[in-house]
């Protein structure tokens, strides 16, 4: 529908869309028209030129409407003012007041009512939903629709009960099975909402939750009506809320509750935006609720795609035995170039190269020495470079594939770690936190260099650029010529080697920049690991671990392998 001029006119309060001064009823969703032109029910729009306050794209137009999205610059609904406690409103005296235009009402006959103020349409449409979806579930009934003398047009609703409080207050004091129950809870009700024909992203202060788990929505504002043959998006309803529970109670749980409480980049697998997509990957996250079972082995991993990631480019390995009565441990985590072609493809087959050759090494026993040791390290992660290059993978103008790894053997009270790239290692005790590997990366060089200072490094756009990884990145002389039937000859790889004796018990821990972004020192690394540490797991450590990374905002792919040294 074309825009019309600034002039006589008549405008949809919830919508925004312009009509001709004969009009009465909006076109797209059948919300009574008001005069935009009154005083009471308009506000003139910013100046042409200014940037669109809704959007934040667009260019508001000299009739105050948005040249890219559309919509009216600013709300035509007037400020109600301010009713003090006290006072009588809607037949009733005001007790208290939760919003700028809600009101908490003790009627005469005793009962509690919630009163809303505002402009005559929007409360109107607003009972009419509630009239219609009859005051059940969490709903709230309406008690009367009408128009105050003093203070205009009014909605009263049944208040909730007494013992409940607004979400946005005890959010982050739940358990997370009761915000999941939640969540829940809030599908169920946008259900209803659809089948009636409109959108709906609930506000977390609308949302009461009782002792019990249930929830009160206190109002239902008024939603978006949908189009022809729209679906609502339950996922909109899930992270509208979703950040109250982010970081507690989500950090002890599972991963993939952040990737349902939080925006996040879709990844092959994830469910879709409808109420049974979003009801399935629910019941996935009520299903790893459990904490991690303690399965007796020392050695637990997670990788997690993190929030912002189409693939999961990271891949991690372990194995444990025992030779001639004594236990060993092989870890690995290898992290993909994210420039490179089929990075994934590269950090899996690392892993898990480099894992099986190391563990063969000890199992027959050829590691016991310290320099066996290190050179089977060494030579396991040669074994991974190669198993990378050897890849029959179709390059068309990006970087081969490429990774990162780092390697961890334990040993007796041994740790050999190997390392190429800037995936890292650290040893946790109660009385040490040491880093174990240097990143192979320009800003750590230039800092050994002496070209420029740490945080000079940590500003330049290429602090994460790698100096060395795994792959056919490199060539060994890209000068001469490659001869028909013949293959090209890479680079051999120098992985740097360290050994530390394990006097006491402690902690191992291997991960991908993902995590260290967020945690770089190993200080900040040894917090996380000793929160109760003494009854932790490395199951539970490495959810811990990477559950710390996704709450600050998980960026790239996540992974923690954990080692707990008796």
């Amino acid at each position: 529908m074309p825009r019309l001029p600034w002039g006589p006119l008549r405008r949809c309060p919830t919508c925004g869309a312009s009509y001709t001064s004969e009009a009465r009823l909006c076109e797209a969703d059948g919300a009574t028209l008001v005069d935009g032109t009154s005083p009471a029910a308009s506000t003139r729009p910013p100046a042409a030129g200014a940037r669109c306050p809704l959007c934040g794209e667009g260019i508001v137009e000299s009739d105050g409407f948005c040249s890219s999205c559309g919509r009216r610059a600013l709300s035509s609904r007037p400020t109600p003012p301010l009713v003090p406690v006290g006072s009588p409103l809607a037949g009733g005296v005001v007790v208290a007041s939760p919003g700028g235009d809600e009101y908490v009402v003790h009627a005469a006959g005793g009962a509690t009512m919630r009163v809303v103020l505002g402009e005559a349409s929007v409360i109107e449409r607003e009972a009419d939903l509630l009239e219609r979806i009859g005051g059940t579930g969490p709903f709230p009934g309406v008690s009367e629709c009408g128009v105050d003398d003093v203070h205009g047009s009014y909605l009263a609703m049944a208040a909730p009960p007494s013992d409940a409080r607004p979400l946005s207050e005890v959010g982050a004091g739940l358990t997370l099975a009761t915000a999941i129950g939640v969540l829940r809870a809030l599908v169920e009700a946008a259900q209803v909402i659809e089948k009636i024909g409109f959108a709906w992203e609930p506000q977390r202060d609308d949302v009461h939750v009782r002792p019990d788990g249930s929830i009160k929505i206190s109002r239902l504002r008024v939603p978006r009506k949908l189009g022809h043959g729209e679906r609502l998006d339950a996922r909109a309803v899930v992270e509208a809320v979703g950040p109250t529970f982010v970081p507690t109670p989500a950090l002890e749980g599972p991963s993939r509750a952040f990737r349902l409480l939080l925006p996040h980049v879709f990844i092959p697998g994830d469910a879709g935006n409808s109420i049974s997509d979003v009801r399935r990957e629910i019941a996935a996250v009520e299903l790893d609720l459990a904490p991690p079972t303690d399965d007796g082995l020392r050695v637990a991993g997670v990788c997690d795609p993190g929030l912002r990631r189409p693939h999961n480019e990271d891949a991690l390995a372990f194995a444990t035995g025992t030779t001639d009565a004594e236990r060993w441990s092989v870890l690995v985590v290898c992290d993909g170039v994210s420039s490179s072609s089929h990075a994934d493809r590269a950090s899996a087959t690392a892993s898990k190269t480099a894992c099986d050759v190391l563990a063969q090494s000890a199992r027959a026993g050829t590691v016991s020495s310290l320099e066996a040791g290190k050179t089977a390290v060494a030579q396991a992660i040669r074994a991974a470079h190669l198993a990378v290059c050897a890849q029959p993978v179709e390059v068309t103008g990006e970087d081969p594939p490429g990774t990162t790894i780092v390697v961890g053997l334990v040993w007796r009270q041994r740790l050999i770690v190997g390392w190429v790239g800037d995936s890292r290692a650290y040893w946790i005790s109660e009385e040490t936190a040491e880093q174990l590997t240097h990143d192979h990366s320009w800003a750590v060089e230039a800092v050994t260099r002496g070209e420029v200072s740490e945080s000079e490094a940590a500003m330049s756009p290429l602090s994460h650029a790698l100096t060395r990884c795994l792959g056919p990145l490199e060539i060994a002389d890209p000068d001469v010529p490659v001869e028909a039937g013949s293959r090209r000859r890479f680079a051999e790889v120098e992985p740097s080697i360290r050994a530390r004796d394990l006097p006491g018990p402690g902690w191992v821990v291997l991960c991908s920049d993902g995590f260290w972004n967020y945690f770089s020192k190993a200080a900040d690394v040894a917090t996380l690991v000793r929160i109760g540490a003494g009854a932790a797991s490395p199951a539970r450590v490495a959810r811990r671990l990477v559950n710390h990374a996704l709450a600050r905002g998980g960026q790239d792919n996540v992974t923690a392998l954990v080692y707990l040294h008796p």
